[in-house]
């Protein structure tokens, strides 16, 4: 917390009268019974006076002897040298916060040097208590008097107030102020106390500005971006999309979001993109080719890296989920790679589940429907963010009976018989399903 003391009049030290008031009457009673005591004997007989004037004495001066007894060991201390903690004490002296302590009614009995400072007043005479010193706009006075009725109920309460301009004894050279203001009782012996505290928080709440706008840039920087970019949490719904995207859609900005559009509104044939499954800790970039639905129904050819991570427990986290526009006129790649993106989107939009296969059955590729019907995609990152991931294995798809039916047929496949009897193998899960499955060459080595 910065320092609150400002270019204000000198001020040493903090003032201090918290220490216990000597007992005036207990003072008089002694003295009355002295008095008494002298009034008494002057009515007694010389012979018994004088006995009686001794024992008196001699009380007295054992009185005397165990009080210096008591005071050389700390028990007994005169007035004024009440014992405290000179360390602490020392601490909040010097502490960069105003600190006040308050009895009930408004009695002031402690201020450190920073309060002194802010409040204008070297001397409890002149010193203002927070309430008269942080008056101003209706906002500040109902902070204050929150703190108030706090402090007169017993409880700790923190507000924080504008203050335009600051306090004559606060911070000079600044047309504003911001403070953070605490109130807690003060557990003592004898009246109850508030202790109350101010803080300086203007340059807190500059940073805290400088921070938002810079957020406020690095989003205007990302919605304006030439690409697209949305996220995507694990039942669909659209986190966050940006104006590029949203432009390219057809899509009003303050209608997408949280509440805003569905995944399956924008992409029909995307269910891979949240039916993905991961290891735990795992970084997953997907790279998607596929057409998005614009808001007045026509598709969109688009390319999307789709990055998830998912947890320790393996659950997949929001999508961080890169957009290319694939349009005709935005189209930049050669002619035979856009033939591949026109293909790729082909097969991706296909109701029928097609996916490319290894010798052991391990799927290396897949589109959106095989994910719809069997539930597991490849691990084809583009990062390095699987590397070592073992890729899913189609067999563990089907029950074991149609097992070696399907080994059997994935064999036939590798060895370049391009006509391979369909086979009919049930799906595991807890649904009767069934599927027919064919199989092909597909021209690459060591794949069916």
């Amino acid at each position: 917390m910065p320092d609150l003391s400002g270019p204000t009049p000198a001020v040493s030290g903090s003032i201090d009268r918290s220490e216990r008031p000597g007992r005036v009457g207990l003072l008089l009673v002694l003295a009355g019974l002295l008095v008494g005591a002298a009034i008494g004997l002057s009515f007694v007989a010389n012979e018994q006076a004088q006995s009686l004037i001794i024992w008196l004495l001699a009380l007295l001066a054992m009185a005397g002897v165990f009080f210096l007894f008591a005071m050389a060991i700390g028990a007994i201390q005169l007035s004024g040298q009440g014992g405290r903690d000179d360390i602490t004490k020392a601490i909040v002296d010097a502490a960069p916060e105003a600190t006040v302590v308050v009895e009930e009614g408004g009695r002031l009995i402690y201020a450190n040097e920073a309060y002194l400072n802010v409040a204008g007043g070297d001397s409890f005479s002149t010193l203002r208590p927070v309430e008269r010193i942080f008056v101003g706009s209706p906002e500040v006075s109902e902070a204050i008097y929150r703190l108030s009725q706090a402090a007169r109920d017993g409880r700790s309460h923190a507000e924080e107030v504008r203050m335009s301009p600051p306090p004559a004894g606060g911070a000079r050279g600044r047309d504003f102020a911001w403070y953070r203001i605490q109130v807690r009782p003060l557990p003592r012996p004898g009246r109850a106390a508030s202790l109350w505290t101010v803080g300086d928080i203007t340059a807190e709440r500059e940073r805290q500005e400088n921070v938002f706008q810079e957020l406020q840039h690095a989003i205007d920087y990302l919605d304006h971006a030439p690409a697209g970019f949305l996220s995507i949490d694990p039942t669909g719904a659209i986190v966050y999309m940006n104006a590029t995207l949203a432009a390219w859609l057809g899509y009003d900005l303050a209608v997408v979001g949280p509440g805003g559009p569905h995944l399956s509104e924008i992409a029909p044939a995307a269910d891979a993109l949240i039916q993905n499954a991961g290891l735990p800790g795992e970084v997953r970039t997907d790279r998607f080719d596929l057409d998005l639905r614009r808001r007045n129904g026509h598709p969109m050819p688009a390319r999307l890296y789709h990055r998830v991570a998912f947890g320790k427990d393996g659950k997949p986290g929001a999508s961080r989920t890169f957009v290319i526009n694939r349009s005709a006129g935005a189209e930049s790649d050669e002619p035979q790679r856009a033939a591949e993106v026109r293909l790729a989107r082909f097969l991706n939009n296909s109701p029928i589940a097609i996916a490319t296969l290894d010798r052991s059955g391990r799927i290396a590729r897949a589109n959106a429907s095989f994910a719809r019907l069997f539930g597991t995609l490849p691990r084809h990152a583009v990062a390095e963010s699987a590397a070592g991931a073992e890729e899913p294995n189609f067999a563990e798809s089907v029950v074991e009976r149609d097992r070696p039916a399907l080994d059997a047929a994935l064999a036939k496949a590798a060895s370049g018989l391009s006509e391979i009897e369909p086979i009919e193998v049930m799906l595991v899960g807890n649904a009767n399903r069934s599927a027919r499955v064919w199989l092909s060459t597909a021209g690459g080595e060591g794949a069916p």
